[in-house]
């Protein structure tokens, strides 16, 4: 007599709920059972519900989840299915991004990539290990300020195609109403155009003006490339398998292609030609043939004696963790920067005398000296990025056993490899404690008196040891160039389309106000 299933079907369920129950079980109760605080996760979601419903954004959620912790120097928290610890005390944070480095060299594994972009593997953010040490010590000769200075130039020119274009703008919006008016501008939508045409210039050799030109394709392909759906990144975090399953893609391979193909082919001419243009491509090629030294060597005649090789997806792969930054942490920064001095008129004032100084000095031609050396600057930019960090939040994950110190009734608790851990920057960088009256925008705290009294190990925008982001030192100077020739020219203010007070938008993947940030530009001359 055959088997009837559907009288085994309620048994089979009963079953499978039971293991479910007791895996849940044994998973939302690891932190209690060692004594560890946190706070006690719901199914599926975990501590991210508010996330899910779109009611907080991330950034927001990183400065409850430290405060909540107040004082412990580390906790518990679930993000879907993944546990991770999050890290509170400047020195323990020391200890896993410096001194014990060797046991979290790895990020967090949350992005699963398709076997259709092997090249994003080649990106050094998701390089493991040796691997990833390698690639490090290939490019890092690459980001020292002689580099960065024979690429000065070419920003430059990007700078003052901005200018130009709201030099136009701004002529349109007079000329239709008679009198001097002030021009409406959605900074994000400003910023992101001018740091892509900086990337095509200095990654990919390529020139373009996605201000004057919106829909050119290296833009709209830019765009795409970077535009992550929050939907997708949830379901690879809930169900990897199932995404790939269903074809779901971080990126799609298509656009990979499209930019593989554009620097293959522009290798390939200045090969072939022996054309040389100071960009990012030309030290990509030099890296290849082993070109490339440590600026301390530099002049010396020293190398490592080995010739490392970098294939055409390595420099693809590079040159697309450029456009993630260029389209969200520079222009992310510009965004933000230009809102708190449009909303603090004395601090924009201070800073344009500073700029209207160096241009005087220069005749107008800034050099890459002069420009890093403003040093009003360099503290607006800093206090900017402490109030809204790009990126809120760091992470490690655990490649050798180890054990975090004892911490009041915690009697430490033991990392095995695979264990994820989460630097809360954002919430460091808002504690009363470090950085008094911490939502206030002042940068004072970072003048020459003053930067030294901050606290090790508190501030922390790009980043912490030897994974610090590679291109701190090219984003910096490119968001100043963008700055001075902005504010040389033009004055930002509130207008009635500006949120005021500013709030994030938390339906986005990345760091963005709610509503937009529109602020108005008005002609200095």
């Amino acid at each position: 007599m055959a088997c009837d299933w559907w009288t085994l079907f309620p048994s089979l369920v009963l079953v499978a709920g039971t293991l479910t129950f007791f895996r849940w079980r044994q998973y939302s109760r690891r932190f209690a059972r060692a004594g560890v605080p946190y706070t006690p996760p719901l199914p599926v979601v975990g501590n991210t519900l508010d996330v899910v419903l779109n009611r907080k954004a991330m950034a927001d959620i990183v400065v409850d989840a430290y405060r909540r912790f107040e004082p412990h120097p580390y906790a518990g928290f679930y993000t879907f299915a993944k546990s991770l610890v999050l890290l509170r005390d400047p020195d323990l944070i020391r200890s896993v991004t410096v001194k014990d480095f060797d046991h979290f060299t790895d990020h967090v594994d949350f992005m699963n990539t398709d076997e259709d972009t092997p090249v994003l593997l080649r990106m050094l953010f998701l390089m493991k290990g040796k691997e990833w040490h390698e690639m490090r010590t290939i490019l890092s000769p690459a980001f020292t300020s002689k580099k960065m200075r024979n690429m000065f130039l070419l920003i430059a020119e990007i700078g003052q195609q901005m200018v130009d274009y709201i030099t136009k703008e701004c002529d349109k919006v007079e000329v239709s109403s008679g009198e001097k008016q002030v021009l409406t501008l959605e900074m994000k939508d400003l910023f992101t155009r001018v740091t892509n045409d900086v990337i095509a210039t200095t990654a990919f050799g390529v020139k373009v003006d996605s201000l004057a030109e919106p829909n050119n394709t290296f833009y709209t392909m830019g765009r795409e490339l970077t535009t992550i759906k929050p939907a997708v990144v949830m379901g690879y975090t809930l169900a990897p398998k199932l995404m790939r399953l269903l074809g779901a893609k971080f990126i799609d391979a298509k656009i990979v292609e499209f930019f593989r193909t554009m620097l293959t082919e522009t290798i390939k001419t200045r090969e072939e030609q022996g054309i040389v243009r100071h960009d990012m491509i030309h030290l990509m090629m030099q890296a290849r043939r082993g070109e490339l030294v440590p600026e301390e060597a530099e002049g010396s005649g020293a190398t490592d004696g080995k010739r490392r090789h970098l294939t055409d997806d390595d420099i693809t792969a590079q040159a697309i963790i450029f456009f993630f930054g260029g389209f969200d942490t520079v222009s992310t920064l510009l965004t933000f920067c230009s809102y708190l001095l449009a909303t603090h008129q004395d601090v924009q004032q201070r800073l344009q005398r500073e700029v209207d100084e160096l241009m005087q000095k220069s005749g107008g031609q800034p050099s890459y000296e002069q420009v890093l050396g403003c040093q009003y600057l360099d503290m607006v930019l800093s206090e900017t990025l402490r109030l809204y960090t790009p990126i809120p939040a760091l992470d490690r994950t655990c490649v050798r056993p180890y054990m975090l110190p004892a911490a009041g009734s915690c009697p430490g608790l033991q990392l095995r490899p695979g264990d994820g851990v989460w630097i809360l920057v954002r919430g460091i960088h808002h504690d009363p404690k470090y950085f008094p009256d911490p939502e206030r925008f002042d940068p004072e705290r970072f003048s020459p008196e003053n930067k030294h009294l901050i606290k090790p190990f508190t501030y922390f925008p790009f980043g912490s040891g030897p994974r610090i982001c590679i291109a701190q030192r090219f984003a910096l100077m490119e968001s100043k160039v963008v700055l001075v020739h902005l504010l040389s020219r033009f004055s930002l203010q509130a207008v009635a389309k500006t949120p005021v007070p500013l709030r994030l938008q938390p339906d986005s993947a990345t760091l963005s106000v709610k509503g937009g940030a529109w602020l108005g530009i008005r002609s200095r001359v």
